[in-house]
């Protein structure tokens, strides 16, 4: 004897909990303080005398050339040696001292090759890493959270380039005009 069961096309109410969404206050988000070029060197002091080179490597290194901090423990002492750093984007100049920097940690770190970057065990280095010794020198330097985040140090770069750009580009201006002056101006 065969049993037929007929199914229910009825959602099973008791499987089904209401919730009750209620608004959560809203939270504006922080406003950002801009970081000024005394509060990166006073950064850099602060982590020269704490003694935290990885800080002052990677705050040396976002303000410098803008870098991720990804693209920061990326690097290799291979990438480093030329002086640029060809990522899937873009390339990264490094001035001369900056990569010396880099290269002499590497150097006393025991890389000869390879990644700049390990932890004592030999395994590379996490990002929280990096974003805890950077707060931790904000924090002794006396500045609030927000002034020294990545991002901070970032909009510093973006900003210090802008401006280096925008002096650059009027004094070539003036030089160029001065030039054509002397060639082809009017003569008194």
């Amino acid at each position: 004897m065969q049993e037929v069961f007929q199914v229910q096309k009825q959602p099973a109410r008791h499987l089904v909990r209401e919730k009750t969404i209620e608004p959560v206050a809203s939270q504006e988000p922080q406003p950002q303080e801009e970081l000024t070029r005394e509060q990166y060197l006073e950064l850099l002091k602060t982590a020269q005398r704490m003694r935290k080179e990885l800080a002052y490597l990677a705050i040396r290194m976002v303000v410098g050339t803008g870098i991720q901090l990804q693209e920061f423990l990326a690097l290799t002492v291979e990438n480093v040696q030329p002086g640029e750093i060809t990522t899937s984007e873009r390339t990264i100049h490094l001035a001369d001292s900056l990569r010396e920097e880099l290269l002499d940690y590497a150097r006393r770190s025991g890389s000869d090759s390879g990644l700049i970057f390990l932890g004592k065990t030999g395994v590379p280095l996490h990002i929280t890493t990096v974003r805890n010794q950077i707060r931790s020198v904000s924090r002794a330097a006396g500045l609030d959270d927000s002034a020294a985040t990545v991002k901070a140090l970032q909009n510093l770069f973006e900003t210090t380039r802008a401006e280096l750009m925008a002096k650059t580009t009027e004094r070539l201006m003036m030089e160029q005009l001065d030039r054509e002056q002397a060639e082809h101006g009017w003569e008194s």
